[in-house]
């Protein structure tokens, strides 16, 4: 139960952190971002049975979380569509990366976004960022006399387990603070920051581990009565970059847990529910084992998107959009490409990010499911298949891949030490990088530029028309790839 919320004043030096005004420039595109405390209580749950049910093991633990907000000046320039963030927490850092990914659809279109942390491990590095602007948050742990039933520091050596379990906090509180904080959204109530808005859609969205939580999420909470008061209280949801080998267990009492295969995944859902992967998470991450079907019956209302060409992280995604931001270096925790490459892969998956928000909420608001799209083709070990440029075969494309002038690889050699999953190793599996083409190979396939620039052109009008790209976007798209080939030598 929410019992208060503060908003928390943010003036030229005291500012949210990471804080999209800084980046984005917002007040100049007629948007405002706002930050506010949330003060009640939450039930922490146990796994009841091997479906994913759960039920309470400890009633009503008081805390403090917050959340950031992302909306129009002017309430009637609002769309009505309401993106409600797991802002990422697996860095030890908040990554709002599913903003990243979508906010230029959000702002063309007066959508509001919503982004909450989801787990107290990154309470130090906010902290640390503004002692005075976050000191107050707390998840404290309700039972911390209760010991967990594995040795900390055995179970951290299984390289599946998250390292951010700590007896002093209580990560399972999350999931009534994101229930909770859904249906304030969606109520008149006073304490409801939107109240002014119109508020007719809310989709859950999450990137990654966070993916991850929005299928906990809908497997053991959003349908059950006792919990989601009656009703499901989200519209749509949209999980990107899933990394389907992990199961959130609903309190970190069970981390190391084994669990049904079916929560990995989705396979009942009356909600539009789009999955957008990349190459990353296919073989390496068990995403080609868990994939869901594309369904559009009453009960499974479901579309996966395989982005062709993009990693997990990308340049645009992890590293440029954070502006090498002076708070991020002083805190030691701005991210970077640590790969030995010469280019970092730098896909623009937020294109086809865009268009599948856009499609989502589109099915919701019309009932129209959007197109499907071809499965990115693996051999017998799950891993990708290769075309004979080098290239991923199948999977959702863009011209970048059906008229290449250089190869999109999903892993990076790294120096031991820099890979944040597995220190010992010397692979990134979730930051690829890039390779050009020779020179005389693109003119042999492509003769001159202009030719190529038709190319690109009549490809990616095609996929307009498909619905995986935005018209707004086209453009972008056909300069990017045809920029790309001048540089790499096409005249």
């Amino acid at each position: 139960m929410i019992t208060k919320i503060e908003q928390i004043p943010i003036t030229e030096l005291n500012y949210p952190f990471a804080s999209a005004e800084r980046y984005c420039d917002l007040s100049s595109k007629g948007y405002e971002e706002s930050e506010y405390y949330m003060y009640g209580t939450a039930n922490v749950y146990q796994t009841a049975d091997e479906d994913g049910g759960v039920e309470i093991k400890v009633s009503d633990a008081p805390y403090i979380n917050r959340f950031i907000v992302r909306k129009p000046k002017k309430a009637e320039e609002c769309s009505g569509n309401v993106v409600i963030e797991i802002i990422n927490p697996t860095s030890f850092m908040e990554i709002d990366r599913m903003w990243i990914l979508g906010h230029k659809e959000f702002l063309r279109n007066g959508d509001i976004y919503i982004g909450i942390t989801s787990k107290p491990n990154t309470i130090a590095k906010l902290v640390e960022f503004n002692q005075v602007r976050y000191e107050r948050l707390s998840w404290k742990n309700p039972t911390p006399e209760t010991q967990f039933s594995f040795a900390v520091e055995e179970i951290l050596k299984d390289p599946g387990i998250l390292p951010d379990i700590d007896i002093s906090y209580e990560t399972g509180l999350f999931w009534d603070m994101l229930t909770d904080l859904a249906w304030l959204i969606r109520s008149d109530n006073e304490k409801n920051p939107l109240v002014n808005y119109a508020r007719n859609f809310l989709c859950l969205t999450g990137w990654s581990q966070s993916a991850c939580y929005l299928y906990r999420y809908v497997n053991s909470f959003a349908y059950r009565p006792e919990i989601a008061k009656g009703a499901c209280v989200f519209d749509c949801y949209l999980a990107g970059g899933g990394i389907r080998s992990l199961v959130v267990p609903v309190s970190q009492y069970e981390s190391g847990r084994k669990y049904s295969r079916k929560l990995h995944y989705i396979e009942k859902i009356s909600q539009p529910f789009i999955s957008v992967q990349t190459e990353s998470e296919n073989g390496r991450y068990d995403g080609c084992r868990t994939r869901s079907d594309d369904s559009d019956r009453i009960d499974f209302k479901h579309r996966l998107y395989e982005v062709t060409g993009a990693s997990h992280d990308t340049m645009s995604s992890y590293v440029d959009y954070y502006k090498k931001d002076p708070d991020l270096m002083r805190i030691k925790h701005l991210p970077e490409y640590a790969g030995k490459h010469e280019q970092g892969n730098d896909y623009p998956s937020h294109i086809l990010f865009s268009a599948a928000f856009r499609n989502l909420f589109s099915w919701v608001r019309c009932g129209a499911a959007p197109n499907r799209c071809q499965r990115i083709l693996v051999n017998g070990d799950g891993e990708n298949c290769k075309d004979a440029f080098g290239n991923t075969i199948g999977g959702l494309r863009t011209c970048l891949l059906n008229y290449p002038t250089g190869r999109y690889f999903n892993t990076s050699n790294v120096d031991p030490g820099m890979n944040a999953i597995d220190p010992a190793a010397d692979k990134d599996g979730l930051f690829g990088y890039q390779e050009a083409f020779s020179e005389t190979m693109i003119r042999e396939l492509y003769t001159s530029l202009a030719n190529y620039r038709d190319l690109v052109t009549k490809d990616t009008q095609e996929q307009v028309s498909k619905g995986y790209i935005c018209r707004e976007d086209a453009e972008a798209l056909i300069e990017l790839a045809v920029g790309l080939a001048g540089k790499r030598g096409l005249k």
